[in-house]
């Protein structure tokens, strides 16, 4: 399994939330473990979950580094690369960005001028 460096078609999944998951809108064809594979600082990182088939291909993003811009390829448990087709486009690579939500509350005082 050599990730990133066959990439023929990469569809962009925009910015993901570190403390979230990641649904590649995509359901399972085979039962069992399923990979999620990448590389940071030239560590290769692989992140598992298991599905049943038809089940959508979530996995758990919160063990990624935030701010990060991630190339990653999809194994099904027999090894075989996952494919996404999309607007009659079959995208072998996925990317995205791992970011940190924050919510901000900000009050708003009205100087009435008096």
């Amino acid at each position: 399994m050599s990730c990133n460096c066959c990439c023929i078609n990469v569809l962009n999944f925009c910015k993901q939330s570190i403390c979230g998951e990641i649904d590649f809108d995509v359901k399972a064809q085979v039962a069992g473990v399923h990979k999620l594979v990448t590389y940071f600082l030239n560590n290769q990182i692989t992140i598992t979950a298991e599905f049943e088939i038809d089940d959508n291909l979530v996995f758990d993003l919160d063990g990624l580094n935030e701010n990060h811009k991630y190339t990653v390829e999809l194994y099904d448990p027999n090894g075989a690369r996952i494919k996404i087709r999309k607007d009659d486009v079959d995208y072998d690579c996925f990317k995205f960005q791992t970011v940190i939500n924050k919510t901000i509350e900000i009050e708003s005082t009205v100087d009435s001028g008096s």
